[in-house]
């Protein structure tokens, strides 16, 4: 390990190597074919991709936390090194010896014995923070099951609007072209023929925007999913099969949302994680100030042996601090504060979890309430549809497009209502730190 962290020869070929790996990787997943047609079922299984930004932050946070930890263990391993020295002397002629070459080789090894719980705290601290990453796991993971669910769900979306503005824009067109017809007779004045006129440019606008609409939320889709382009079509879940992102769940209280996040939420069991790295750490500092006694062999060669030329050597070394500036006592005044820090973090954090857990509850409280309202229901408009096409065949009148226009603006409400409260649920997930398989 360090050798691949070190910029010495072997620190390039590292890097290329996984440079080169990460490449292929991603290149594959761009690559891998989307179903089609694409169902929310697939694009949630894709959240956990190792590729994706999220994931991949999270694997670098834990390599780091893994080199800590290493690096917290080599304390209380065996160091061995080799040291050699080449050097060429004119001896004394008071000395008996008269050989030139004073070059000589030496094997040490030397391990620590005791330090008081130094190393043992610098193990545990790198054994939490260790513990602090890996907690986020979950968080990362749920966020980008939302955020998938979210850009899904927003294409279907798109998609009702842009039919909406379409069948808006057609029966703004019909009423302009009956307009002119008559203007051309005489039969309305040229402001009359304007209003209309400016409604359908009104209308055409707003189609347009609906294009646009689709296209960007395409677009965010397919970045989620690492997809070079996303099939023509997309299927609408039907959430009542999905227990966990339908109506039929059932909304705890509010105190029991409050426990489950307190006790699973991944930023306070991260923090909480973190806060005794930081005591283990500040341990470790105060152990700086005791002795620290060392285990050490020697096994050396000599080009020309004199009195001191000892062979083999073995003894216990003790290195006892007297005095370091101050350093240990900055080193824990400033662990001191950084764990104050993380309680502030932590209760700030938990104040905002309980803020979020409100207003979700709030929503999906309102949410489900709109399915027992009867003006939810599209039924009746389904009729209104029915009567005006029996009513435009008897030409009697011709508000069948006004019809069409009302049926769809009840389908977006109906759909924006059900999509809304499927997010609300998987956020309310992402919140109490369950990682739930919505298709299990």
């Amino acid at each position: 390990m360090n050798k691949s962290l070190s910029w010495g020869g072997y620190c390039f070929p590292f890097l290329i190597q996984n440079l080169l790996c990460f490449a292929l990787l991603q290149n594959a997943f761009a690559n891998e074919p989307i179903p089609e047609p694409l169902t929310l079922k697939y694009a949630l299984s894709r959240a956990d991709l190792n590729t994706s930004p999220e994931i991949m932050r999270y694997s670098a946070q834990q390599q780091l936390a893994r080199a800590e930890q290493d690096m917290a263990l080599s304390e209380l391993g065996v160091f061995v090194a080799i040291n050699g020295r080449l050097r060429y002397v004119e001896p004394s002629p008071l000395l008996p010896a008269d050989r030139t070459n004073d070059s000589e080789i030496t094997l040490d090894i030397s391990k620590r014995l005791y330090d008081f719980g130094r190393s043992h705290a610098n193990i545990e601290a790198s054994k939490q923070n260790l513990a602090s990453i890996n907690a986020l796991y979950t968080d990362y993971v749920s966020k980008r099951m939302v955020a998938i669910l979210q850009a899904y769900l927003n294409v279907l979306l798109a998609d009702i609007v842009y039919e909406h503005a379409n069948e808006a824009m057609s029966v703004d067109y019909v009423a302009l072209d009956k307009m002119r017809s008559r203007f051309e007779l005489k039969q309305i004045s040229d402001i009359e023929l304007l209003e209309v006129e400016n409604k359908y440019r009104r209308s055409r606008r707003e189609q347009i925007r609906a294009i646009s609409d689709q296209r960007n939320t395409r677009h965010r889709l397919a970045q989620l999913l690492q997809a070079n382009s996303l099939p023509n079509t997309l299927e609408t879940p039907d959430f009542k099969q999905v227990h966990f992102l339908s109506i039929a769940r059932e909304l705890p209280e509010l105190e029991t949302l409050y426990a489950i996040a307190y006790e699973h939420n991944p930023q306070l069991v991260s923090l909480a994680y973190k806060k005794n790295a930081m005591r283990f750490s500040r341990d470790a500092f105060q152990a700086e100030k005791y002795p620290v006694i060392s285990a050490h062999l020697q096994a050396a060669e000599y080009g020309r042996e004199l009195g001191g030329s000892d062979r083999y050597q073995a003894g216990i070394e003790f290195k006892v601090p007297l005095y370091q500036a101050g350093q240990e006592n900055s080193k824990i005044k400033q662990a001191s504060a950084k764990l104050l820090q993380i309680e502030a973090d932590a209760l700030r954090m938990r104040q905002e979890i309980e803020q979020q857990i409100l207003a979700l509850w709030l929503r999906i409280s309102e949410l489900k309430q709109q399915f027992t309202d009867p003006d939810f229901s599209i039924d009746y408009r389904d009729l209104y549809l029915e009567r005006s096409r029996a009513l435009y065949e008897l030409e009697v009148t011709s508000d069948l497009g006004d019809a069409m226009v009302e049926l769809t603006q009840a389908q977006l409400f109906k759909a924006q209502t059900v999509f809304q409260l499927a997010i609300s649920w998987a956020k309310l997930d992402s919140l109490l730190g369950k990682l739930v398989n919505y298709y299990e």
